[in-house]
């Protein structure tokens, strides 16, 4: 399941209240590390949606702790067959649970020069990208197919996206928001990933959250 905040700025408040609480020893460290505001709060509603969603899918309301695959990909430490992945961009949070590996990713749609592409779309891809009406709505979504790929697999960001066609991933679900695009990718074939049905996407807004933190 798809779990997205999209209106991150309006409920900022709701995370700030909620840090001290609900927020592991771990996490809170690190959300305090960050010298911004806007830094802090995607951190903590990053770990928060999370918590949410935990609760909703799996019954499990606790702090949870991580530990990292050798290339940082985190997992649940006391919980091993539940399976997560976290995504932020500018306003928007994305988080996605299942019983198999998964992978998330979120980008708002802005400017993308022909060099930026060049890295990251096949030859193939990037003739589309040139012939398009919209090339960077295009690139937006190319780019989260391949990152929740290789964020699914463990991977990482990699210098090699250009080498990974997004025509040829399998088990990849797209989700179009107001001005971003969401990929979520699984190991296996889920219809609770298929978030191109709007019932399949989890969209949390203020009353929620503060009737789950309260």
């Amino acid at each position: 399941m798809l779990y997205i905040i999209d209106k991150l700025e309006s409920i900022e408040s709701v995370f700030s209240e909620s840090m001290s609480s609900l927020l592991s020893a771990e996490r809170y460290q690190k959300v305090q590390r960050l010298r911004s505001s806007t830094g802090r709060n995607t951190s903590a509603a990053a770990y928060l949606l999370l918590r949410f969603a935990l609760r909703e899918a799996y019954n499990l309301n606790e702090a949870v702790k991580f530990k990292f695959a050798t290339k940082g990909k985190p997992a649940l430490e006391n919980y091993p067959h539940i399976h997560f992945n976290l995504s932020h961009s500018k306003g928007v949070v994305a988080c996605v649970v299942a019983d198999f590996e998964v992978g998330v990713d979120v980008q708002n749609i802005r400017h993308v020069s022909g060099k930026t592409a060049k890295r990251v779309l096949t030859e193939e891809e990037y003739v589309t990208f040139q012939k398009s009406d919209n090339p960077d709505e295009y690139f937006c979504k190319i780019w989260t197919i391949k990152e929740s790929y290789v964020k699914m697999t463990g991977q990482g960001i990699t210098n090699e996206l250009r080498e990974i066609s997004a025509g040829e991933i399998k088990n990849i679900h797209t989700f179009k928001g107001e001005n971003y695009y969401c990929s979520v990718c699984g190991s296996v074939a889920s219809k609770s990933l298929a978030c191109e049905a709007p019932e399949k996407v989890r969209h949390l807004g203020r009353e929620d959250l503060e009737q789950f933190y309260k």
